[in-house]
């Protein structure tokens, strides 16, 4: 008997529109730089910042992938201005943090399924979590879902940012699963990908749904104890 569903973020729930971010990022790039220069600092002219914190992150996603840890982003931060003499405390950082969001904001939307599928479940009693790989700060993440009217419906959110290890990794799992207090083979597991999101909750004994729009998967090892097309379709299931 399933008591518990947990979901996985980008492509489940919200969408992320990666494929138009330059744009934006070079339109962050601008506020971080501007506000720098009203705390004082002296940073470098703002083609070459921007250059040197495109190449930083990328630099930093790729060991993230390479390493299977999370990349801390307020930490990576922090270290790419000291390495240009800028020493920014904890709170300087967590102002700019603040800044940014609503410059990426453009780039996050909520399944127009999401609300009501939650909505659903939790009326019937299920109890909700997300376990998402991303380097963002949970502050952030928060702040997309409190917008997109999401975030009351999970009181248990697992960030590989905040616990450093990314799915497939068992121990995200097992984290979001001990703050739920529900049994993995009581806890079906919603997510887009087979290996970040169907291997890696059944291998801690969750149930699992793979979310394929399409419909289609590439047949292997391994295999979802459900395949849907759409959210809606999640109640059924359960």
């Amino acid at each position: 008997m399933i008591e518990a569903v947990m979901f996985d973020l980008g492509d489940t729930l919200i969408h992320f529109s990666t494929w138009n971010a330059r744009p934006y990022l070079d339109a962050l790039a601008r506020l971080v730089h501007d506000r720098l220069l009203e705390l004082g600092h002296s940073p470098p002219a703002f083609d070459r910042y921007r250059r040197a914190i495109r190449n930083r992150f990328a630099c930093a996603f790729l060991w993230s992938r390479l390493s299977r840890r999370e990349t801390q982003l307020l930490a990576a931060f922090q270290k790419f201005h000291a390495g240009l003499g800028i020493h920014l405390n904890d709170a300087q950082v967590a102002d700019i943090a603040l800044l940014c969001i609503p410059a990426l904001r453009p780039l996050f939307s909520a399944d127009a399924e999401a609300v009501g599928v939650v909505s659903s479940l939790q009326q019937r009693g299920f109890k909700l979590g997300v376990v998402s790989n991303t380097f963002f700060p949970s502050f952030a993440i928060d702040d997309v879902m409190r917008q997109d009217g999401l975030l009351d419906f999970f009181p248990v959110r697992v960030y590989s940012s905040d616990v450093r290890y990314m799915k497939p990794h068992r121990r995200i799992f097992e984290a979001a699963l001990d703050q739920m207090g529900v049994p993995a083979n009581r806890t079906m597991y919603v997510g887009d990908r087979l290996r970040n999101d169907v291997k890696g909750s059944a291998r801690v004994g969750m149930r699992t749904v793979l979310l394929s729009r399409n419909g289609r998967f590439r047949p292997g090892r391994v295999r979802p104890d459900h395949v849907v097309q759409r959210l809606s379709e999640l109640p059924a299931l359960l």
